[in-house]
């Protein structure tokens, strides 16, 4: 067993002297909390047993609302997050933007449900993208190719080994690739992101299983001298962005690395068969646990409404998160913006 790390990135202060690493073996990264592996015995499985939901699946035409109006994106000096559907978040903090996870097109036998009122060669101004993990609905070498030929990006945020992939679709476009617990290396301007676990998996072909990391980030940001014109200015705002995850034990590890979250993005989509997917995604029951283990004031549901990727019907996601936090009290904790809807506190 080796430990991987990038020697030039920092580790959070609190485990400095304890991380190695990520482990791998055999060429592949190790989950070491719940070993995980897919299996295709049980992909076949789900392609021979039929939906018991199917009916009620096909009924239900339900999709994300969309904003029309992109004003937002003419101000450069409000800080605000805007979702784009399934994974992908456009944000703007202290004057600059971060991209996640931008696959903003239809896949192969997975049309888009839900878009944005722009292209995403329309996306300009993006100085940072962060990419969670491999996996086509996160990564997209149209997305990434134009998106990097038509903006100055400073750098991509990535996991180890990533640029395995990514690196001859973005050009010159500098990538950094970290472990968990590493902290990247940005410009001054106020914001920290910190790579972290998840409990999920890579693969983009048949032979390159776990041949690259994969993880979720937290985003610290911090006031600049001349606070934002939006509601709680000159307040530290920290946000996670969960990436692609199962219900993990590291959810709770990391509400008490940072014990002040404002926003936990949490996936809540892509759930049945349970047999096939609760080792990959959380149901929003899981979700909602990870968002009470992380001890962040709001949730911000994502990974829904967008791709058709499972047996659950499109509207149910949101509306058993909904009950979950109603049941619980917390229905104004519970963020879910239209597409392209900007949102900052107060």
């Amino acid at each position: 067993m080796e430990y991987l790390l990038n020697p030039d990135l920092p580790i959070h202060p609190k485990l400095a002297d304890s991380w190695r690493g990520n482990p791998m073996e055999d060429k592949q990264f190790q989950y070491l909390h719940d070993p995980f592996e897919p299996e295709w015995t049980s992909v076949m499985r789900m392609m021979l047993l039929p939906n018991p939901q199917r009916a009620e699946k096909k009924a239900d035409t339900w999709a994300p609302s969309v904003n029309g109006n992109t004003d937002y994106l003419n101000d450069r000096t409000a800080n605000w997050i805007v979702w784009l559907g399934h994974a992908c978040y456009l944000m703007q903090f202290n004057g600059e933007r971060y991209l996640t996870d931008p696959q903003l097109e239809d896949m192969p036998f997975f049309r888009r449900r839900v878009s944005p009122p722009f292209d995403y060669a329309d996306l300009t101004g993006i100085d940072y993208l962060l990419l969670s993990h491999d996996h086509r609905d996160h990564v997209d070498e149209k997305c990434l190719r134009t998106i990097c030929a038509n903006n100055e990006i400073k750098k991509i945020l990535a996991p180890l080994r990533l640029s395995d992939i990514i690196g001859e679709w973005v050009g010159d476009t500098p990538i950094e690739e970290a472990a968990w617990y590493q902290q990247f290396l940005l410009s001054d301007n106020g914001v920290t992101i910190t790579f972290l676990p998840a409990r999920h998996w890579c693969r983009r072909g048949l032979t390159d299983f776990n041949r690259r990391l994969w993880g979720s980030f937290m985003i610290e940001v911090s006031p600049q001298e001349t606070p934002s014109q939006n509601g709680g200015a000159g307040e530290k705002r920290t946000i996670y962005f969960g990436g692609d995850s199962a219900l993990t034990d590291y959810w709770k590890e990391i509400g008490e690395l940072f014990p002040h979250i404002d926003v936990a993005m949490i996936g809540i989509g892509a759930y049945k068969p349970e047999f096939m997917m609760r080792s990959n995604h959380a149901n929003p029951s899981e979700a909602f646990t990870g968002y009470r283990d992380l001890g962040a004031t709001y949730w911000w549901p994502m990974h829904h409404g967008t791709y058709d990727l499972s047996n659950e019907p499109a509207s149910e996601p949101i509306l058993w998160a909904t009950k979950i936090m109603n049941k619980h009290g917390l229905a104004d904790r519970m963020l879910q913006p239209a597409v392209n809807e900007p949102w900052w506190f107060g």
